[in-house]
This record gives structure tokens, C-alpha cells and sequence, in this order.
């Protein structure tokens, strides 16, 4: 019989010759930050440790991770050597529109160790997509109340030309649509059949406006015109509300007639079209948390807006059918 030193060395020597998985390969996924406000994006990446020999199979993310979680970017992968190891990274930008706790699930990671083929999977992550918070017991008020400065005619003229020739030229348009293509309100094409749908080309539109970070560029005034007029399109899709001819209050009266179930939603869109108006012509000059806040204000209109009106238009559609 073996006495307990042979035993020891048996062992030793086994420990020595075995090279477990868990030693040459660590997987884990990485969230810049575990919350974000909705429509913004978080950094997000998958980092793999493991011995520079080891064959590894990276998955394949395409554009989502689950319904409601999306990638909008991937800056690519990295792949260092770190104290004989090799570190990779994929990297990834990710977003969401739906507010609540999401669930990152976990990765598989496919590799081949002393000639045969397994999988190591990260552990799955949690993220926080928080609303703005809207306190709806407060009056309403101006996000900012007017500056008082002194503007002389020479300034304001041209604008008034601009403005002039702006509301002929949009005039013009809306009344030649309205005469020979009078099915394409409401995103219906000439022959009566519907094309895109209004809020799927406002968030187009409002990414497009994002990614073009114009307020980091200092085109404040160009940021707001463009914001506003994407809400206006929206609008006049969504209700046949002729916004874009329309004044600031002759829209919110306009929608308030659409609107009479949420009185938050026409406080948005006051506080929104007031601000774009004091940017324009007040030269205010909002912060850039400001300028991020009424961007995500214009998504959260579209976002809780389109399904009310869909549900509108099926119950009147079944009431005529009724009928």
C-alpha cells in the first residue's frame, strides 16, 4: 500500500498535468453605466480573457439584443496581450425607447481546448431606462421666462422677409397637395393605400437629428428649427393638422381638439414650440442638458401619441361598421 507522502505526490503531479477550462478562459459582459434616460445610448461591451493559443468563436450580435433592447453601433474589436494573456473586446453602443428594468442576457462564447469544443457564457446584466420625470401637480410654466433685450429693425427685417416668403412658399404647397393629392394626409399614398407610417419617419427623422449633435457645434438655432419642424410633419401625418402653416398656438389649439384624454401631452408640446420660438427669435441659448431633454421630450410625444391614435381611429372605424 501507498503510505500518504506517495499519495501527496501522486496528487501534486496530477494538479500540475490538468489545465482546467476556467483557468485559460474568463468571458464577461460590461456596462458603462447600469441606468440611462430613454432614447440615450450607453457604451456596452463583451471582454474575453484567455490563453493566446485557445481558438475562441465571438457571437454574433446583429442590430438587437432583445425586443426592446437595440444596438445602434459597433466601434469595433480590440485584442490585446495583457501578462502572457489575451484580452479581446467587442464593443457595442446600446439603446433603448421602453422604460423599465431590461434584461441583458447572457453570451455564449464558443472555443476549442485540448481538441474538443465548448462554451463559455457571460453572466447576464440588468439596465435602468428611466422617463423624464414630469411633476403634473406644479402650474405650468415657461421652461425659461424671456429675455428682455432690445432688437432693432435692421435686425428684424430680413426675418420677416424670410418668414414672409417661408409662409407664401408653404402655403403654396400645402394648398397644391391638398388639390391634386389629397389622399397622401396621413401617410396614404395617391392611390388611397397607406405608405410609412407618421411615427416610424419622426423617429427616423429624430435619430438622423441626434447623431448630427448640432447644439455640440454650436448650431443651437439650426438644432431647434429642425426639431420643431419634424414635430409639425409629424402632426400634420399623424391628425391632418396643417402645422406646418399654422402659428405655435393655433397648433396646440388644433391639437387639443385631437387631444382631449391627456392634458400632459399638450403641455409637452407648449413647452417644446415655446422654447424653439425663444431659441429663434429671443436668441435663448438653452444648456447642452436642455438641448438633450427636449430631444427626448419630441420621442416620448411621438412614442405615447401613435398608439392613441391608431386606438381612436379602430374604435371610430368600429363604430361606423356598427352602425
Amino acid at each position: 500500500m501507498m503510505n500518504w507522502k506517495s499519495i501527496l505526490l501522486f496528487l501534486w503531479l496530477g494538479l500540475n498535468m490538468v489545465r482546467l477550462p476556467a483557468q485559460i478562459l474568463r468571458v464577461e459582459s460590461v456596462l458603462a453605466s447600469d441606468s440611462l434616460m430613454i432614447g440615450d445610448q450607453v457604451a456596452f461591451s463583451l471582454r474575453l480573457e484567455s490563453d493566446p493559443a485557445l481558438s475562441v468563436r465571438l457571437p454574433l450580435l446583429t442590430d438587437t439584443l432583445t425586443a426592446v433592447l437595440e444596438l445602434v453601433a459597433h466601434p469595433g474589436t480590440d485584442t490585446v496581450m495583457r501578462e502572457g494573456r489575451r484580452v479581446i473586446t467587442d464593443r457595442y453602443m446600446l439603446t433603448s425607447f421602453e422604460p423599465g428594468t431590461h434584461l441583458i442576457p447572457a453570451l455564449d462564447v464558443v472555443y476549442e481546448f485540448d481538441g474538443q469544443t465548448d462554451t463559455a457564457r457571460s453572466l447576464p446584466l440588468f439596465v435602468r431606462v428611466h422617463e423624464p420625470e414630469v411633476d403634473t401637480s406644479q402650474a405650468i410654466r415657461a421652461i425659461r421666462p424671456p429675455v428682455n433685450t432690445p432688437v432693432s429693425l435692421e435686425e428684424v427685417f430680413p426675418w420677416m422677409l424670410l418668414l414672409l416668403g417661408i409662409s407664401l412658399a408653404a402655403g403654396l404647397a400645402y394648398y397644391l397637395i391638398r388639390r391634386f393629392l389629397p389622399g397622401n394626409r396621413r401617410g396614404e399614398g395617391k392611390d388611397g393605400m397607406e405608405t410609412e407610417p407618421a411615427h416610424v419617419i419622426a423617429f427616423r427623422e429624430l435619430d438622423q437629428l441626434k447623431e448630427a449633435r448640432l447644439w455640440e457645434k454650436g448650431e443651437v438655432k439650426r438644432f431647434y428649427t429642425r426639431l420643431t419642424e419634424i414635430s409639425r410633419q409629424y402632426i400634420e401625418r399623424q391628425y391632418g393638422i396643417p402645422a406646418m402653416e399654422q402659428t405655435s398656438e393655433e397648433i396646440l389649439n388644433s391639437f387639443r381638439r385631437e387631444n382631449r384624454d391627456d392634458t400632459l401631452l399638450d403641455d409637452m408640446l407648449r413647452e417644446l414650440l415655446g422654447m424653439a420660438d425663444l431659441v429663434k427669435f429671443a436668441k435663448e441659448e438653452p444648456s447642452a442638458v436642455e438641448n438633450q431633454s427636449n430631444l427626448n421630450a419630441v420621442y416620448i410625444f411621438v412614442q405615447k401619441t401613435y398608439p392613441m391614435f391608431y386606438a381612436e381611429k379602430e374604435r371610430k372605424e368600429d363604430a361606423d361598421a356598427t352602425d
